[in-house]
């Protein structure tokens, strides 16, 4: 905090870093003082920080608000994790000047002056695509949805495929004894009772 004029970060000048965004952020400048406070705000690197204003005055006990625009980046920094960026903020009591040029004069005495160091933070994780609560909300349609495609009348089924079997039987008894003294027709038997057989199997494995 330089003597006169609080400044608020006085330390530490932080950036949420995002690429291809303008990213802001403020620096807080209160007069505590019975006198009208000038103020000038520079920085290390002016091509990529928009400060405004970056001159001016406050009156005692006022506050003044100064916006600070970094540039959007293309590419993330070299000096990401220790950035070398500063700004220095001057105050000096106005005496009714209002000359910058007269008031920030090189080697003009009562100039305070604090620096701020430019750190980088993380940008704010993006939102979850699925609300919290609804992946499990999710879950438990799915299994409703399963639950209502299974045939309604299981017992039903079972009697009927039961027909079915034993009516394959009687039938199967039949062809049988038709088809005994014929090999090659018994062969061909065979084959249409596998392929019978194979197809009741497949409805009651794929029902019950």
């Amino acid at each position: 905090m330089a003597d006169g004029l609080q400044i608020n970060p006085d330390k530490e000048l932080k950036f949420r870093l995002e690429l291809k965004k303008q990213i802001p952020t403020t620096i807080r400048l209160y007069n505590p003082t019975a006198a009208e406070l000038a103020f000038k705000v520079k920085t290390t690197a002016p091509k990529k920080y928009c400060v405004k204003p970056n001159t001016g005055f406050i009156a005692p006990g006022a506050t003044q608000i100064v916006h600070v625009i970094m540039q959007a980046q293309r590419d993330w920094p070299a000096d990401v994790a220790g950035c070398k960026d500063k700004f220095l903020v001057q105050s000096v009591a106005s005496g009714g000047v209002t000359d910058f040029t007269e008031l920030f004069a090189k080697g003009k005495e009562g100039i305070k002056e604090s620096k701020l160091r430019v750190a980088y933070t993380q940008p704010a994780p993006p939102p979850s695509p699925v609300p919290e609560g609804e992946e499990d909300t999710r879950t438990e349609d799915t299994a409703a949805t399963a639950q209502s495609r299974m045939p309604s009348d299981v017992p039903g089924l079972q009697r009927e495929l039961e027909r079915f079997r034993i009516k394959n039987e009687s039938l199967s008894a039949d062809l049988n004894a038709s088809l005994r003294t014929k090999d090659g027709a018994a062969r061909g038997f065979s084959l249409l009772h596998l392929l019978i057989t194979a197809i009741v199997a497949f409805i009651i494995g794929r029902y019950l």
